[in-house]
This record gives C-alpha cells, sequence and structure tokens, in this order.
C-alpha cells in the first residue's frame, strides 16, 4: 500500500474584506484520532501574510501537514484579518484553543457519536473562536468562520486523479491542488471576506507514481550525487533568466548561490539548505508543469515535462524497474516504454501515442 504526503500549498484570496487583508491563523491535522501539532502562519511571531493588491491575491506555502500510511485524516484552518496591534498572544491563544478542540472531537468520535471528526471539530472550533473574539480580539481583529474537511483513505489514494492547478489573472502565482478549505467571515461593517485553503495529498510509496527514484533529501554546500544533479537541473528551471549551472551533482559555491537566489525569489528561509519547504517549492512546479503537459506523442530523443509525466506513470506501471524522472527520453526510458508495451500486449514500438497514454493513464 502507498504512503502519503499531505502539504498545504498555499492561500488564496478570493475575495477580500478590504483593499488590503492581513490575515493571520492556524491549520492543524488530525491522523486517525491522533491529533498533530497546530501551525500557526505566517512564521514569526507577529507575522502576517498580506493579500488582496493585484499581484498579491495568493500565497505560495508548501507546509508539509502529513508523511505516512495511508488512513483517515482531518485538516482544519482558522483564520483572523488583522486590524492592529501584536498578534503574538492571539497566535498563541488561537493555538491552545484549536488543540484542545482536536483532542475534544477526537473524544466524541471515539465515543461512536459522529461518523466523521470533521463534524463535530468545527462546532467546537466556531465555540472557542465565540469565546476569543470576546476575551482576547474584541473590535481589534475580525474572525472567520473556522473550517474542516475529512479526507478517506480511499479519498487519500485516488488524489492524483483529482489533483488540478489554480491560477488566477491577476496573481503570478501558481498553486497545485487535490482540496480545499473555504473559509468566509463578515466584518464589523458588513464586509464578506473569502478564502481558500489548498491542499495537495501525493501518493509516496510504491506504486504511487509519485517516485523518480531519487527522492527529496535535504542538501546544502559539500553534498553530492544524483539528488544534487535533480536540484541543479530544477533550479536551471525555476531560475532562467541566470547562467544555468553544471548538472554535476556537486553541491559547490555556484549551486549554493543559486539554491539561495531561488529561496529569496519564492520569500523562504534564505539559507541555502534545500530541505522540505524549499524542495516543495520547486517540485511543486514541476509537477504542475507535468498536469499541464497533456499526452503529446513521444519517443526517443523527446524531453520536457511531456517525459517526465511519462517517467513519472512507468514508475508507477513497472514499480519493479524504476527510473529516473529527468525529463530525457533516452536508451533506459526507451526500454522501459517497450517493457510496458509488452506486458500490456499492444505494438512493442517505443512510441508513446494514445493507445500506450491510454494504458498508462487508465
Amino acid at each position: 500500500m502507498a504512503d502519503v504526503k499531505v502539504m498545504w500549498t498555499g492561500l488564496e484570496c478570493q475575495i477580500r474584506q478590504e483593499a488590503k487583508d492581513e490575515v493571520f491563523g492556524t491549520i492543524q491535522l488530525i491522523a486517525g484520532m491522533n491529533p498533530q501539532p497546530v501551525i500557526a502562519f505566517p512564521d514569526g511571531g507577529n507575522g502576517r501574510y498580506v493579500l488582496g493588491p493585484p499581484g498579491q491575491r495568493m500565497v505560495a506555502v508548501q507546509q508539509p501537514l502529513y508523511s505516512g500510511p495511508a488512513q483517515d485524516l482531518t485538516v482544519s484552518a482558522t483564520l483572523v484579518e488583522f486590524d492592529s496591534g501584536d498578534v503574538t498572544e492571539e497566535k498563541k491563544a488561537i493555538s491552545v484553543a484549536v488543540s484542545k478542540a482536536a483532542t475534544a472531537a477526537v473524544a466524541v468520535f471515539a465515543g461512536g457519536g459522529v461518523a466523521t471528526i470533521a463534524t463535530p471539530l468545527i462546532g467546537l472550533l466556531s465555540e472557542a473562536f465565540v469565546n476569543l473574539v470576546a476575551d482576547l480580539f474584541g473590535i481589534k481583529d475580525d474572525a472567520y468562520n473556522p473550517g474542516a474537511i475529512a479526507l478517506s483513505k480511499d479519498q487519500l489514494l485516488s488524489a492524483n486523479s483529482r489533483r488540478q492547478v489554480r491560477t488566477r489573472p491577476d496573481d503570478p502565482r501558481t498553486l497545485q491542488f487535490t482540496d480545499t478549505i473555504v473559509l468566509t467571515g463578515v466584518d464589523d461593517a458588513g464586509d464578506i471576506g473569502k478564502y481558500a485553503f489548498y491542499l495537495d495529498v501525493q501518493t509516496t510509496g510504491p506504486g504511487s507514481g509519485a517516485s523518480d527514484g531519487i527522492g527529496t533529501p535535504t542538501l546544502s554546500q559539500g553534498s553530492q550525487g544524483e539528488a544534487v544533479r535533480k536540484l541543479q537541473r530544477l533550479l536551471n528551471e525555476h531560475v532562467p533568466d541566470l547562467p544555468s549551472l553544471a548538472v554535476d551533482g556537486d553541491f559547490g559555491p555556484a549551486t549554493d548561490a543559486r539554491a539561495r537566489e531561488y529561496q529569496r525569489r519564492v520569500e523562504i528561509i534564505v539559507d541555502g539548505i534545500v530541505g522540505p519547504q524549499t524542495w516543495g517549492m520547486l517540485t511543486d512546479g514541476e509537477l504542475a508543469q507535468e498536469a499541464s503537459a497533456g499526452t503529446p506523442t513521444l519517443q526517443q530523443g523527446s524531453h520536457g515535462p511531456a517525459v517526465r509525466k511519462l517517467q513519472r506513470l512507468l514508475n508507477d506501471h513497472l514499480p519493479d524497474l524504476q527510473l529516473a524522472v529527468d525529463g530525457r527520453f533516452g536508451p533506459v526510458t526507451d526500454g522501459r516504454v517497450r517493457e510496458f508495451q509488452q506486458r500490456v500486449a499492444i505494438a512493442v514500438d517505443g512510441i508513446v501515442g494514445p493507445q500506450t497514454w491510454g494504458h498508462l493513464t487508465q
């Protein structure tokens, strides 16, 4: 059975309350009956996301929420529109309230009173926010209605067929997602706000179609090997206006500088360390390209996102014959295509046309 990874990929301001909304809040996941730590966002005590103006309607987050065996999951989200003051203590108070609500919801579920944790969780979160508004926020900040989503084990395992890409004409960012949590709120002036949290579920174990035989290990200056070559290739694709890095598998000063430049551009911590957040930003864009690449006819000599898509699907269907997902249709990929064609009893010619794509994607 494949394992799964759940990422919070981003936040979209669909309807803003003001010309410029400054927002903060929490997101939390319950795995089966086990609440995970509450994540208060954005990082930093008094930090807020500024959303609403043209070019700032979405924020890419790439926050890991869960990685492990496929099981029933519940994800909750809260949001507050900031007006003034220091929100550090408010973030702490919300986190405590969300944690208590999750624990209480699990207890209700254990008693057999409901079919899903999400239903009592929303009620408990709403009750907690009524008390927070009275005791903590006062008239300073406007709390949105909390929300939650239940993701069954079957939904997780079918996530690849549900993946979409969200774009807006007024924002340059692209968000990949399989599921959403939408929160709404009304401020004291009667203005309605609407925000969408985007979640992306990825299967990561054998037979998942997501493995490239390389993975995403934490890298830094001094690292070497195939994962560094993968990183260098992705950096070249994501920073095309700078001279291309040599794809040599050596994480030296040039790769370190390019990793820091990429981190600066996507507004994450600039430390030259390529960990889950940096990998998430790099590979999210790669998977989005593959999702929109379609199913063109491919053969030896082809290259690009459609070839990467093909290679991932071949890894899914031939778990005993994994190959690197590098976007190059060379002799190894040709051999895998022919092996797949032979196994499904179609013409063995190494050409990936409608019939081969059909068997790969069914």
